[in-house]
């Protein structure tokens, strides 16, 4: 038998940040039939936005982290809604990059995200994903994701 996933993550030595509460009119987590789809988050560390502009004042390195940081994020607050232990995998991931006029590897930043997912539930249920670079996002925030996860039948 498999391995739930909150095992997983603590055996990758992964800690849920505190999930974030809506900052307008909707929910974080929206359940409909099987699926589970997550508002575009952004990355926290110890519970404050981090800010940056990828390719102006924050490496791609960095941008990663912060991708790491979001899908955290998403987890912690799929958690509080439904349980992790719940979520067979990601379908679908949408990473938004706050990012300079000459910046191009938006797909090496939403790998960040990607690869925690890969490492949870196996590189055969990476989701279908889109990377594409914006000139703004709220509150400053450089990585900015939504995501539609399937929940376990039963």
């Amino acid at each position: 038998m498999l391995d739930k996933t909150t095992a997983r993550l603590t055996k990758l030595g992964l800690v849920l940040p505190k999930p974030i509460s809506p900052l307008g009119s909707y929910q974080t987590v929206s359940i409909v039939g099987n699926q589970v789809h997550v508002s575009g988050l952004g990355p926290f560390e110890d519970g404050v936005p981090v800010t940056g502009i990828v390719g102006a004042d924050m490496t791609l390195e960095r941008a990663q982290h912060c991708a790491r940081l979001t899908m955290l994020m998403i987890f912690a607050c799929l958690h509080e809604k439904c349980g992790l232990d719940r979520i067979s995998r990601c379908a679908r991931l949408t990473v938004y990059v706050r990012a300079s006029e000459s910046f191009t590897q938006h797909p090496m930043v939403a790998n960040g995200a990607s690869d925690i997912l890969r490492d949870l539930f196996g590189a055969k249920s990476l989701p279908a994903r889109s990377a594409i670079g914006v000139h703004t996002l709220p509150m400053g925030i450089p990585v900015e994701i939504d995501s539609i996860f399937e929940l376990e039948a039963g």
